[in-house]
C-alpha cells in the first residue's frame, strides 16, 4: 500500500467521519485483483465503536474496489425492495490548480463471472484513470490494418453484467490529435464540470466512438470514445472536503432505481437536495442464467496523475436489515395529529411517537441506540417503549433527558417475526411570550449493522393577541386560616402576543373571587417597553376554609390607523386552598416505660418523660374527632421472647382498657372556626394515660413494641 499523499485532508476526513457499519470481513470482500489499493479502516480507536471507513484511493495512479460478500448473505436482491444508505468523501484538490484531483468513484451492481475480481482491465491488468474501475478502457486509439477498436471491444474491458452510478471528479475532455494519447482522456466530452451519471458498463451502447482531426504528415486520425452518461447532474463541486450522504432505493415492481446525494446533513438531519433522480433499470443487462436475481454491490474508484482521498462509510446493508422509521406528534389535548406547520397551544400535552418497522433481512436489529432530540419549548415527563409481541415494555424516566436529548438503548430485538417497536415520549408545551415556530427535531436509531435517521414535523405554538401570566399561577395552599397573611399577593404581567409596544394605561384587569366581581384595575406600571405589570392583593377576610377560586383576565383597547380594537386575554384561574383538615401535630416516635427490677401479676408500670401526641383541627366550628390507639405485643430485642404483659389505657374513671385492638382514648368537639391544637398527653398523670401492665414474671432484658395512632372524623355514637 502506498502512503497517503494528502495526509492533512485524510486526517480531516477521519476526524469528521460519521458513525457507520462494521465492514470488516465477512460482510464485505476487498477486490481480489492485483493492485487493489482499497483498505478497511476503523473510524477511531474507541473499542465500542466498530464503524468502518473504506479507503478506495489515497495516492496517484491507484485503483480500488470492495464488494458485498454472498457467503455472508450480503447482496442486492433485485426481486425485493432495497434501500442503501452511505456517506461519500471525495477529498480536495491537491496542488495549485483546482482541477488537480483524482478521478472519483462509482457505485456498482454487478453479476460479473469474476465476482470479487471484477474490475476494468486492459491487457489483463486493472485500468486506472477515467474508467473509475468499472467502465470500458479507451487505451487503443489508432487503427490496426485500417480498423479501429469497436464499441463491443471497449465494452468487453468493463465490469461485465453491471450497472454503475458514477461520481466523476476529473473531467476528461481531450479531443485533439496531439492530446489523445492512449490513456483514456475523452469520456466526458459532453459533460461540464464534476458530474454524476449512470449506465451499463458492459453494454456497447454506453460508448460513442469519434475521430480526431488528422495530424500533419499522418493520414489516419485517432479514435476516442465518449461515455453516454445517462440521466445525472453536471457543474458539481464534489471535492469540497465534506462527507456527502447518498441514498439508493430500488423498486422491483416499477423496475426503477432512485438515488439522491446530499439528502442528509452530517448530524443526520434530513435536508432538501436537488441531486435526486429516478431512472429505469433494465435488469436484462445483468444476464441472469437462472431465477436467482441477486447481484454483488460495492464501490470502485481510481486516480490518475493527480491524487484524491476517496472514502466511504456505510449505513445499511439491504440483505442484512431493511427497516423504516416514522415520526409523528399527537396533541392529546385537542385529540388531533400535529402535522407540518400545524399549531398547538401553551399547556397542550404532546406525544412524540417514533415507530420502527423491520421490513426484511437476515439479521436481527438489536442493541439499537435511540438518540432523540426534543425541542426546548416542551417539558419531557416520561416515555414508554412497546413491542408488537407484547412481551416487553420499557420505561424512559425524566432523568434520561440531558440538554433536550434522550439516549436510550432498546432492550427489544426487531426481526421478521417481531418487526415493530414504538417509542412514545410524553411532553407538555411550555409557555412562550410570542407565537413561536418549533423547528423539526432529529432522531437517529443506530446499531452496528443498521442506521436510520428521522425528523419530527415542524410546528407552531400560538399565543393570544393579549397574553397574561401570574405568579403564582396555579394553586396557593395554606394549612389553616391562621397562617394566611392579611393580603395574599398575586403578581402578574400582560403583553401583546405580536410583541408590539405596550402602554399600561390601555390595559384593564378584571378579577373575581368566589364568583364575586372585584373593582376593575387599570394598570400603571411596566417591566419594559413590551410588558405591563400588576399586583393584586386578595384580603384574608375574603377567604374561607376550603378552595377559593380567583379568576383574572385583561382587556386592552388598541388603536391602529384610527380603528380601535378590543383585545381580551384568556382567563387565568388560581385556587387559594385553605386547609381545614384534621391531622396530627407532633407525635413522639420513641417512648418508654420505667425500668422494672422484679415483675409480678397485676403490676402497673409508669411512663417515662418524652411522650407527645398532638392533634390539629383546622376545620370550621362544630367539627369533632376521636383519637384511637392500638398497641402490639412487646418482644425481647435479642431473643424475640414475648413479654408477659401488655400496654393498656387507664381512663378518667380508672378503668384499664386493653389496646390489643383500636381503642378510643380521646374525643373532641370544636367551638371555633380558628385552627385548634390539642395536646393529648398534657393532662396525663400517674392515674391517666397509657401504662404497661405486667401479668407475672419476665426474664431480664429490653422489650419493644409499636403503638398505632388513628384519627377518626367525628364522635362515636354511644
Amino acid at each position: 500500500m502506498a502512503e497517503t499523499l494528502d495526509k492533512d485532508d485524510f486526517e480531516h476526513a477521519m476526524q469528521t467521519a460519521p458513525r457507520g457499519l462494521d465492514i470488516d470481513d465477512p460482510a464485505f470482500k476487498l477486490g481480489t485483483f492485483d493492485g487493489n489499493e482499497a483498505q478497511v479502516l476503523r473510524r477511531n480507536d474507541d473499542p465500542n465503536d466498530r464503524s468502518g471507513v473504506l479507503k478506495v484511493t489515497d495516492n496517484i495512479n491507484q485503483i480500488g474496489a470492495i464488494w458485498s460478500n454472498f457467503a455472508a448473505d450480503n447482496y442486492f436482491d433485485l426481486d425485493k425492495p432495497q434501500i442503501l444508505s452511505m456517506w461519500l468523501y471525495f477529498g480536495r484538490p491537491f496542488g495549485s490548480d483546482e482541477l488537480e484531483v483524482g478521478d472519483g468513484m462509482a457505485f456498482v451492481l454487478q453479476n460479473d463471472p469474476r465476482e470479487y475480481g471484477a474490475i476494468s482491465t486492459y491487457d489483463g491488468k486493472p485500468a486506472v484513470g477515467e474508467t473509475l474501475g468499472v467502465w470500458g478502457v479507451d487505451f487503443d486509439n489508432i487503427a490496426h490494418n485500417g480498423k479501429y477498436a469497436t464499441k463491443e471491444d471497449i465494452a468487453k474491458t468493463a465490469i461485465q453484467n453491471s450497472w454503475a452510478l458514477e461520481f466523476d471528479t476529473f473531467v476528461n475532455k481531450l479531443q485533439m490529435f496531439e492530446q489523445v494519447n492512449g490513456k483514456g482522456v475523452s469520456f466526458d466530452m459532453d459533460r461540464q464540470g464534476q458530474h454524476i451519471g449512470n449506465n451499463y458498463p458492459a453494454n456497447p451502447l454506453t460508448y460513442d466512438n469519434r475521430l480526431t482531426n488528422s495530424s500533419v504528415g499522418s493520414s489516419d486520425p485517432k479514435q476516442y470514445f465518449v461515455l453516454n452518461h445517462g440521466d445525472g447532474f453536471q457543474f458539481m463541486k464534489l471535492t469540497n472536503q465534506t462527507w456527502r450522504h447518498m441514498t439508493v432505493k430500488w423498486d422491483p415492481s416499477s423496475k426503477k432505481m432512485s438515488f439522491s446525494l446530499d439528502d442528509k446533513n452530517l448530524d443526520g438531519t434530513a435536508q432538501g437536495t436537488t441531486y435526486y433522480k429516478t431512472v429505469d433499470l433494465h435488469t436484462d443487462n445483468f444476464n441472469f442464467k437462472n431465477a436467482d436475481h441477486r447481484v454483488h454491490w460495492g464501490f470502485t474508484g481510481t486516480t490518475g496523475r493527480f491524487t484524491e482521498n476517496n472514502l466511504i462509510v456505510f449505513e445499511s446493508i439491504p440483505s442484512f436489515i431493511n427497516a423504516e422509521s416514522h415520526v409523528t406528534i399527537d396533541d392529546l389535548t385537542t385529540n388531533k395529529p400535529v402535522n407540518t406547520d400545524d399549531s398547538v397551544n401553551i399547556g397542550d400535552n404532546l406525544d412524540f411517537n417514533y415507530r420502527l418497522k423491520y421490513t426484511s433481512g437476515s439479521k436481527n436489529w438489536e442493541d439499537i441506540l435511540a438518540n432523540i432530540n426534543l425541542p426546548k419549548q416542551v417539558t419531557f415527563k416520561s416515555g414508554d417503549i412497546t413491542y408488537d409481541d407484547g412481551s416487553l415494555t420499557e420505561h424512559i424516566s425524566a432523568d434520561e433527558l440531558k440538554d433536550n436529548n434522550i439516549q436510550h438503548t432498546l432492550k427489544g430485538v426487531l426481526n421478521n417475526n417481531h418487526p415493530n417497536a414504538k417509542i412514545t415520549l410524553h411532553t407538555t408545551v411550555n409557555p412562550v411570550k410570542t407565537s413561536t415556530t418549533v423547528a423539526k427535531q432529529h432522531a437517529s436509531f443506530k446499531s452496528d449493522n443498521f442506521i436510520i435517521d428521522d425528523d419530527t414535523p415542524r410546528f407552531r405554538i400560538t399565543v393570544d393577541d393579549l397574553m397574561i401570566s401570574t405568579d403564582p399561577s396555579d394553586t396557593i395552599s395554606f394549612p389553616n386560616i391562621d397562617t394566611i397573611p392579611e393580603n395574599v399577593l398575586i403578581e402578574g404581567s400582560v403583553w401583546y402576543g405580536t410583541g408590539m409596544l405596550i402602554r399600561p394605561s390601555n390595559i384593564t384587569m378584571y378579577s373575581s373571587l368566589n364568583g364575586e366581581q372585584n373593582d376593575p384595575m387599570v394598570l400603571t406600571t411596566q417591566k419594559d417597553f413590551q410588558t405591563a405589570t400588576f399586583n393584586l392583593n386578595v384580603p384574608k377576610d375574603k377567604l374561607h376554609v376550603g378552595p377559593n377560586i380567583l379568576k383574572l383576565h385583561a382587556v386592552s383597547n388598541v388603536t391602529n390607523n384610527g380603528v380601535t380594537a378590543t383585545l381580551q386575554s384568556r382567563e387565568v384561574q388560581i385556587t387559594i386552598n385553605v386547609d381545614g383538615g384534621l391531622r396530627f401535630g407532633n407525635v413522639s416516635k420513641d417512648v418508654s416505660f420505667n425500668p422494672v427490677n422484679l415483675s409480678y401479676d397485676g403490676q402497673i408500670v409508669q411512663r417515662q418523660s418524652g411522650w407527645e401526641v398532638e392533634v390539629i383541627d383546622g376545620r370550621s366550628g362544630e367539627s369533632s374527632w376521636t383519637l384511637q390507639a392500638e398497641a402490639s405485643k412487646l418482644n425481647k430485642l435479642d431473643t424475640k421472647e414475648a413479654l408477659n404483659g401488655e400496654m393498656v389505657y387507664k381512663d378518667t374513671a380508672g378503668e384499664l382498657l386493653s389496646l390489643a385492638s383500636p381503642t378510643d382514648i380521646y374525643t373532641n368537639k370544636k367551638d371555633t372556626d380558628t385552627s385548634q391544637k390539642v395536646d393529648i398527653v398534657k393532662d396525663w398523670n400517674n392515674k391517666l394515660g397509657i401504662f404497661l401492665k405486667l401479668n407475672g414474671d419476665n426474664s431480664s432484658g429490653s422489650y419493644s413494641g409499636k403503638i398505632t395512632w388513628s384519627l377518626i372524623d367525628g364522635i362515636k355514637n354511644m
